[in-house]
């Protein structure tokens, strides 16, 4: 990949926490030409000791946090060498934990990328999350989103998904998408209830 894409372009690796630690720690090793932007979760994220060690034994970047939950649990990651904070805002405790978490990792100098694997409401209200704070690093999108009609029809907005590579932020009140109940009822299973 990084002979295809030249040395400009950024390059992230995701190892979904499901290596086992001596994998981990020879892959981080072997990476490390590649400058890549970041290698995720090399290890399951509840053993905090792994990520200092394997930290401590590479030069790139590790990031971690989409399985980590509240302030407490990013602390953890963060003096244990994790380098790059990635809560996931949906279930990390909420966009104002998110944004507790992205401000105490600005305390430790690391820089905050959300994990965001939710629908365009979702990202929207991370967007605002991102823009709060002074450490956002770059957000997660889901090229589905451009794709697949249902993302379009589940949700309402009135302006561009993407500009130029950023997503651009609504001024309206709250977070300037709203639920589309109709397109969510056009996907919903039949015979289940709808919003009970």
């Amino acid at each position: 990949v990084r002979e295809a894409v030249g040395p400009k372009i950024d390059i992230c690796v995701d190892m979904h926490g499901r290596y086992d630690f001596v994998t981990a720690q020879a892959i981080a090793k072997k990476v490390e030409p590649l400058n890549l932007t970041w290698l995720e979760e090399p290890v399951p994220a509840e053993n905090y000791a792994a990520f200092k060690e394997i930290s401590a034994e590479t030069n790139t970047p590790i990031a971690s946090g989409e399985n980590v939950y509240l302030g407490h649990g990013f602390k953890q990651l963060m003096d244990n060498g994790v380098d790059i904070i990635m809560p996931d805002l949906q279930k990390c405790g909420g966009l104002g934990e998110g944004q507790r978490i992205a401000n105490l990792a600005n305390l430790y100098y690391k820089p905050f990328s959300p994990h965001m694997v939710a629908s365009f409401l979702g990202a929207m209200a991370t967007s605002h999350v991102c823009a709060s704070v002074p450490n956002f690093m770059i957000l997660e999108w889901q090229a589905y989103f451009h794709t697949d009609q249902m993302w379009k029809d589940i949700v309402i907005y009135d302006g561009e998904w993407v500009k130029d590579g950023f997503i651009p932020l609504s001024n309206k009140p709250g977070i300037g998408v709203d639920i589309n109940e109709e397109g969510l009822k056009k996907y919903a299973q039949q015979n289940i209830p709808f919003f009970v």
